[in-house]
């Protein structure tokens, strides 16, 4: 086994990675990742490897000494998860990849542990989503069945005999078809934002970005959109690489949310531009526009998590994206600010800063 190759990948990695000594029951190699995972340092678990085990939760004790025997006696290349208990609160799932190793004395196990507690947390959250989602459009089929019903019979009587109807009963016709179409759509939008507000429950899974090409993909979408022929999108950055970890689909969700807004707000041939500056310890990204800027009114609550009277765009455009309190949310999910400066009938800015 190439045990440098090893080692180096372990020092690198955000991974547990040991190798443990099966007859002198010791670690051989274990990296920092490994006893982080475990609220330890690299001393505790050499001096009493044992340690592991008593932090493991106690449903799960038994699996794990059964899984430990297994792999003893086969010597074949196995994958088990099971739980960590902390501080008798803090649970923890963990993914172990785990093998024998020849070339290193007595017979030997390596192996690299991953801490899959977000994944685990998101499947539960997803799968309750899912079920809400269900339950919400059992909801929607049979209260929106009486009401389209009734919109089909209206339709049907104006059509039938158009020509003999009076404009009084045809105009009535519409107002209650208009009416009906009015009530149910903020019925459904009302959902539509109690399960965005749950569903941002979800814990984020960060991985490397590169922003630049993120940002300059995200302007390239708005650029080729019909959009383009009436508002004008621009990114500005100095740097040709910016790199962080961070949640991709979230962090371009509220990129987008912003981004909308300010299109709802901004005049024809208006400006709306998208910027990304490093500094020493941050990144600072900035959405800005030239719009109708935002009411003294709403400024002190536009970041409250609760469901608000979102504003119509300037050409009476309703508003379908997250709410505000939402996209804060998610930004301090992954450890960073955001803030705003506004003036009246000239425009507004976002700031947001992310750690690198």
């Amino acid at each position: 086994m190439p045990q440098d190759l090893f080692y180096q990948l372990g020092a690198q990695s955000s991974d547990g990675y040991f190798v443990y000594d099966l007859i002198d029951c010791r670690f051989l190699y274990l990296n920092t990742a490994l006893a982080d995972i475990w609220d330890l340092t690299p001393d505790d678990i050499l001096q009493s490897p044992t340690i592991l085990f008593d932090q493991v939760h106690p449903d799960d004790q038994v699996l794990v000494g059964y899984c430990f025997q297994e792999i003893s006696s086969d010597k074949v290349y196995k994958k088990y998860e099971f739980r960590l208990l902390l501080n008798g609160k803090d649970e923890r799932y963990l993914k172990v990849s785990i093998g024998p190793v020849e070339g290193v004395g007595n017979d030997a196990l390596c192996g690299i542990v991953e801490d899959i507690t977000i994944e685990r947390h998101n499947k539960i959250h997803i799968e309750q989503i899912n079920n809400r989602k269900n339950i919400a459009l059992e909801v929607l089929s049979h209260d929106l069945k009486e009401p389209f019903g009734m919109m089909k019979l209206t339709a049907s009587s104006l059509a039938n005999g158009i020509q003999q109807k009076s404009e009084e009963y045809l105009a009535e016709g519409l107002a209650f078809i208009i009416e009906m179409c009015e009530r149910n759509m903020k019925m459904v939008r009302s959902l539509i934002n109690k399960e965005f507000l749950k569903s941002s429950e979800v814990e984020i899974k960060k991985e490397r970005v590169d922003l630049v090409w993120e940002f300059r993909d995200l302007i390239r979408f708005y650029r080729r959109s019909r959009l383009n022929e009436v508002k004008h999108f621009s990114f500005k950055c100095e740097s040709e690489r910016i790199y962080l970890r961070l949640d991709s689909m979230k962090f371009l969700q509220v990129l987008n949310n912003l981004i909308s807004n300010a299109i709802k707000f901004t005049a024809a041939q208006g400006e709306i531009t998208l910027t990304a500056a490093e500094q020493e310890d941050t990144v600072l990204i900035t959405v800005a526009d030239n719009g109708s800027g935002i009411p003294v009114e709403l400024r002190s609550s536009l970041f409250d998590r609760a469901e608000q009277g979102l504003k119509r765009g300037l050409i009476g455009e309703e508003s379908h994206g997250l709410g505000m309190g939402i996209i804060k949310a998610i930004v301090d999910l992954h450890g960073g600010d955001i803030w705003f400066e506004t003036e009246l009938n000239k425009g507004t800015v976002f700031y947001i800063t992310l750690p690198k």
